[in-house]
Parts: structure tokens; sequence; C-alpha cells
């Protein structure tokens, strides 16, 4: 059967061409028809036209004859080799530039900003190169993810043909697991059902289940890629700029270094201002973002502090560090018993006391008494200066005892008809804090336990020295106002006072005692009021006015945290937290309002609450801390570095291991495969559908007749046919260089350096050591 397809074959070569390939195979044909490779008579070569003369110079003996046809020996190629090299190169590079470049730079040792020794930064800071190289493996990524499933498919095919011929025996792969490897079907979605529905043993082979778990890393390669690797905005150091010098909580000074009571004095001017609604630059929140902090709810805030730096200044790419001091008060009703008696027999505590009586409508039947107390008190413990010169995290406690009564006959609904005894307990906090930078999200740091400067005495990333290792001796100029001096001799008081004055020379004082000064003590509203109001009223009275006075209203004094309450409970206390009087005139006298009646009125609105007397003694612990720092000397550095922004990848040290696992193991089951299939010698280039019509014709129309089918499954005879690739025998027996002919199932395994029957344009010319063999006989 075999023998007439092949018969049936040539012919229909034979009708189609007038010089057919191949003529017919009987061995007369092949004794009377010469072959471009038979080699004549060494007699008569030189009378052979010179188009008829073999490829070599010399004629072999004329008993010689290679057989029919064309041959040629086996070779393997390279070039898929080197493609994969290539290729395999393009993925690595791109790969370990972004793998790289996800922690680090390549032209220095970190993205962030980091000192020399000498608290420098490097010379010749340049990352343009970093730039490039990731701009190039991106693109390089972009080109070899879409090519990574067409080269595998490619090696894969490649590898396929030396895996058909290099198989045990004939019988070890069938037609159909060999087509199914020449359809490259591990590409192919279909391949699952036949799977189902059939069996892995006869569609299956171990070339196509590697080529399917390669093909599935190269798919899933990239995807997961794009998951690890970001691309994210960056800033790059570029140089530090010292942005100026602050105060510096180690540089404490004693209170002959300063005018003594000049913190008070300061502390007292800002009290009478202080509002709820003034924006406070230099009030922070610890984890907060807020910009715009004022003291409208102080007491609610997360941790608000004191800090000499604007709120939410931002170091960039260096870690810098700040002072912060935080007082939080708390505010309770006591008892009697826990209100500290004798307090004024001790001349270190401080002690003031304020009381006043006063008529209402004086000799008229409808006249009555008016009483006001207000004392204050802190122990002597409370007196003497909490602070330490140090950089390490510092805690104090002081304490300050209010007695405040307003027995108003007039307005006996007055909260503090019975009066109040009160406890004030601020609790302060001091060290230093890490500002906001790029490393911590821009948002301010805790308060640390120990001094942060000590990190920079020897270099390190992001950090700059920043105390001076040199001590500035000039002293901080103080603003002092003409007004300030005690004018109560000038006049005549009607209250009784008992003024402290030893507090007053302590030096860096809590911020809770320098507020009690500035309330209670000497040159306080309390203290000054009375004079200066009968200074203001003689004044009027002595004046020429020529116009009657009708309700008008003068504004007589300042009085302290006013403004920090949401109303003043009477009218005569203004918006502006100024106390006022209202004056009338009515046949050349002036009247004006009761001075000790407004006194009264203050008391009632600062201190009937305990929930908004807290809120603006925090207010006043933050000013009397920003007072006392700005105060000390300016030796500590600020620095800043904004940097460049730069676009650089971003992974986790998991995501590049998992990556990293995955392409390696690609890589190296490809880099096989190539080898695998340039190393051995292989007998056509690719199995594709050239290759499986050769195949189609060694079986003849008997095995695969021209049929209709849509169900290869069913087609029995690919599972019974071999598609092994081997050498079934020779062209002649008696040749002296034999040649081999190619075929399908059993035979011998394919040779090197054997010649076998091949198309004309791959025909080899004999070799020198060939011709030589023929010349010589054999």
């Amino acid at each position: 059967m075999e023998e007439d397809d092949s018969q049936i074959a040539l012919q229909a070569l034979s009708r189609r061409t007038t010089e057919p390939e191949y003529a017919s195979s009987t061995e007369e044909d092949r004794t009377r028809e010469p072959s471009a490779l038979d080699v004549p008579p060494d007699a008569d070569s030189a009378h052979l036209p010179h188009d008829e003369l073999p490829a070599y110079s010399r004629a072999a003996p004329r008993i010689q004859a290679l057989g029919r046809g064309h041959s040629a020996t086996l070779h393997h190629s390279p070039w898929v080799l080197f493609g994969t090299i290539l290729f395999a190169a393009l993925v690595v590079y791109s790969w370990v530039v972004l793998a790289i470049l996800s922690f680090r730079p390549m032209s220095t040792r970190s993205w962030e900003a980091y000192t020399t020794q000498y608290g420098i930064y490097p010379q010749n800071l340049d990352y343009s190169i970093d730039a490039q190289l990731y701009r190039s493996a991106r693109i390089i990524q972009s080109i070899v993810s879409v090519l990574i499933l067409p080269w595998t498919s490619a090696v894969c095919a490649y590898a396929a043909v030396v895996f058909v011929q290099n198989q045990k025996d004939g019988l070890s792969m069938t037609m159909r697991q060999v087509m199914n490897l020449a359809d490259r079907r591990w590409m192919d979605i279909s391949l699952i059902p036949d799977l189902i529905a059939g069996s892995w043993k006869q569609h299956g082979s171990a070339l196509l289940a590697l080529a399917i778990f390669l093909h599935f890393l190269g798919l899933i390669i990239y995807p997961i890629q794009s998951i690890v690797i970001n691309s994210n905005a960056i800033h790059v150091p570029v140089y530090p700029n010292e942005m100026g010098q602050i105060s510096d909580l180690a540089h404490m000074r004693e209170q002959y270094d300063v005018t003594a009571g000049s913190d008070v004095v300061q502390a007292r001017n800002a009290l009478a201002g202080v509002d709820m609604h003034t924006w406070h630059p230099q009030l922070w929140e610890y984890g907060g973002h807020q910009r715009f902090s004022t003291f409208v709810n102080l007491s609610a805030m997360n941790d608000p502090f004191f800090s000499p730096l604007p709120n939410g200044f931002n170091t960039g790419l260096l870690r810098q560090y700040a002072p912060r001091i935080n007082s939080n008060t708390s505010v309770r009703v006591i008892q009697e018993n826990e209100y500290p008696s004798n307090c004024h027999s001790d001349p270190t505590n401080f002690f003031a006391n304020y009381s006043s009586v006063y008529a209402y409508l004086p000799g008229s039947r409808y006249s009555t008494t008016s009483t006001w107390v207000i004392s204050a008190c802190m122990l002597s413990s409370n007196t003497t200066s909490p602070w330490s010169a140090t950089r390490d995290r510092q805690d104090f406690y002081e304490v300050l005892y209010i007695n405040a009564s307003n027995q108003d006959r007039e307005y006996p609904s007055s909260p503090l008809n019975n009066g109040t005894l009160l406890e004030v307990k601020l609790h302060t906090t001091a060290g230093y804090f890490e500002l906001p930078s790029y490393m911590n999200n821009q948002t301010a740091g805790p308060l640390l336990d120990k001094d942060p400067t000590g990190n920079c005495d020897k270099g390190g990333y992001s950090c700059i020295q920043q105390a001076a290792t040199y001590y500035l001796d000039y002293a901080r100029q103080v603003r002092r106002q003409s007004d300030s001096s005690d004018n109560s001799n000038n006049s005549t008081m009607t209250t009784n006072q008992t003024l402290p004055w030893s507090p007053m020379l302590t030096s860096n004082k809590g911020p809770l005692l320098t507020t009690a000064l500035a309330i209670f003590g000497p040159g306080s509203f309390l203290n000054t009021f009375f004079p200066e109001y009968y200074t203001i009223q003689q004044n009027i009275m002595g004046a020429d006015i020529n116009q009657s006075l009708s309700l008008s209203t003068m504004c007589i004094e300042i009085a302290p945290l006013t403004n920090m309450f949401s109303s003043a409970m009477y009218s005569e206390i203004s918006a502006d937290s100024c106390v006022s009087t209202i004056l009338t005139a009515s046949g050349g006298y002036y009247y004006s309002t009761n001075p000790h009646y407004l006194v009264g009125q203050w008391l009632d609105s600062t201190f009937s609450n305990t929930g908004t007397l807290t809120n603006a003694l925090n207010a006043a612990a933050f000013l009397a801390n920003k007072q006392f720092v700005e105060s000390l000397d300016s030796s500590y550095g600020i620095y800043q570095d904004l940097g460049s922004e730069m676009m650089v990848p971003q992974s986790s040290v998991a995501g590049v291991a998992v990556v990293s696992a995955f392409l390696g193991l690609y890589i190296l089951i490809l880099l096989a495969l190539s080898l695998y299939g340039c190393r051995h010698y292989r007998w056509t280039s690719r199995l594709d559908s050239f290759a499986m019509l050769r195949f189609g014709a060694a079986y003849g129309n008997g095995v695969f007749p021209m049929l209709v089918t849509s169900k290869t499954q069913h087609v029995k005879e690919l599972d019974e046919v071999s598609g092994v690739v081997r050498e079934v025998g020779s062209v002649a027996d008696d040749a002296i260089i034999p040649i081999g002919r190619i075929g399908l199932g059993e035979g011998k395994p394919l040779r090197m350096n054997r010649r076998y029957e091949c198309y004309q344009g791959d025909n080899e010319p004999l070799t020198t050591e060939e011709a030589l063999t023929i010349r010589r006989g054999g």
C-alpha cells in the first residue's frame, strides 16, 4: 500500500513540472539516469561539461555512486539561544533596575538626605542617572511584556523539533501528541476541554506540560510586577538651607541675666488682648494637619502645644527637631478644708488678696451694700523655678488656689454670691519633637523622652547638627510697656490689697505662676484699675466740656482673659474686653458707674464657670510658655531641604522576592529549552505546517485521506500511528558514503554526521574528506 502511494505521489509531481525533483525509484533508473551527486569515471571527467562537474575538484572512482536525490547532514542553529539570552538580559535588566531603585539609587547610597561626619551633604549629589535608568527600565519593561508570550511560544516550538526526534523509541509519541505541539496548543484554551473530555495521556507530553507551565509564568509575571512595583513621586535632596535659629531649652538664663518681672509684664499684656478667634501660628496639635489654630476650643484639641516655629513647618528631606511645651489645666471646686490656711503667713508663698465693700445709692432708702473678695494662693513649692536646662523630657505640676465671692445686693443671682473655692492644677510637659517632613508624612511627631540632637554627632541619614557648639552670650531684648508702672500710691483706694512681690524675682517661672502674677500680682488689672478709674474721673470732671453727656461709655481698663468667654455677663464689659464706665452729665455734675461694681462683674464673668475658665487658663499658659521660650537664647539651628521631585519605583521586600522567584524560574526554564533546542542536530527548522505536511505525506492517503472532519478527537488513527522522527533506512546499501532516509515510527535515532535525503535547496556538496573517501574506494 505504501509503495502504491509513493508511485501516485511521484506521478502527480510529474504532471506538474517538466523537470520533476524525484524520478522513479527503481534500480534501473538509478543506473541509467545520472544524478548531480553521481561520481563520473576518472578517464571521462575531463570531457564532461563544466556545469556537470561535481562540487569537489577531483573526480571520484567510476564505481562509486552516492545514490539518488540530494543529501545533507543535520545541523543545529544557535540563533534561538542567542535571542533568548538577549531577551533574558532585557528582562533581567528592567527588573533589576526597578528592584534596586525601589530601595536606593544607583548613583549614591540613599534617596534620603544624608550627611558626612562634618554634618554636610556629600558633594555632587546628582540623581539624573537614576532618572535615566528608571526611564529606560520602564520602556524595556513595556517592550518585553509584549514579547514575552510570543517569544516563549517560539522557543517551545523550536525545542519541539528536537523533542519529537529524540524519543527513546518510535512509539513514544502518537501523531495526536505531536500535532498538539505543532499547533502550539499551550496557548490554545481549547486544549482544556480536550483534556477534560479525554485524558492527559492521550493529548499531553512532557514538553507540552513544560510549555503550559512556562506560558503561565510568562502570563502572570508582568501583571504581578505592575502590582508590586508602583511609580511614586519622591523628593531627592538638593542642599540644606539654614532657616534661622530658635530658642534652646538647654540654654536657660538665671535671674541676673534678665530684668526681673519682664516675663510677667509681657504675659499681662498678652492676656489683655487674647481672644478665641485670633489665629496663633505657633499653636500645634499632635497628629493633626490643622494649620489655622485658635483658642476657640483649646481644651478639646489633641495634645496642643507651643513651638517657636509656625504650625506645619516642613523640613522636607531632613529630620529636624524643635522644642515644644504643653500645659494642660484642670479646674475643680474644692471644699474649705482643702484650701491652704495661713497662705499669707509664709513670704515664700505666692499670695494675693483683693476685697471691696461698696454702697449702692448711698444716703437713700434704697441704699444697699455689696462685697466682693478675690484671693489667690500658690505654696512655696510652686514659686521656685520648675524648669531644667535640658533637652530631655521634663514634667512638672503647679497648683493655684482661688477664693472668689461677689455678694451683689443689686444682682442677688450672681453665681459667686455664696463664694467658690477653686483648685487650678497645671500639668506641663516640655522637650523636643520631630518636625514634619517627608519621612513622617508631614506630621508633627510626639514628645521625645531623650535629647534627639545627639544622633547627629557622627553624621547620619537626614540628620544635620542643630544645637550650636558655642554659647551665644547676648541677651534677647524684651519689649517694655511705658504704662506698666504701679500708680496705686497716686490715688485713694477703697479696697484692701495684699500684694505678692517676692515671687516676681523668681527666674524661669512656671507658666501658672507667671499667669497668676499677671492676673493677681503687682501691676495687674485688680491692682491698677481703681487708681486709673479715679484719675480718669477727676480729669473728666475738671475738663471744660461744652456739651452734655448722655449715657456715653468710656473705656477704663483692659481686663485679662475677658474675650476668652463667649459673652460677658454684663454690658459694661464690652466685646473688646474693655471694662467701660457709663458717664452722664446733669447740672454741671458728672456721674459714672461705680468701679467696685465693674470689678464684681469681671469676677462673675471669669470665675463662675469652671469649663470656660479651664479653656481660658490653657490659653494663658500657652502665652506664658511662648513668652518663656522666646526669652531664651537663640542658639538652635533649623535646616530645611524641600528637595526636587522625581518619579521612582516603589515596592516591598516581599513583593520583590515573589517576582524575583517567578522571574528567575521562568528565565531558567526558557534558557534550558533554548539550549536544548540548539544543542541537538535537527531534521527541520520548526515543527510547523510544512513539517506536518511531510508527516501526512509519509503516511499517505491510505491513513489520512482528504476527508471532512470537525471533531479530530474521534480520529482514532492519530492515536494509533507514531509521530516520532527516526532514521528508517538507507537510500543505497552499497554506497561508500551511505545516505539515510528519514521516516516515522520504528528505526534508529538520527545521527549527527550522517547524510540524509534532503530537498534541493538544502543540498550540501561533498566535503574534502568525503571526496577522498570516494577516491580511495571506501
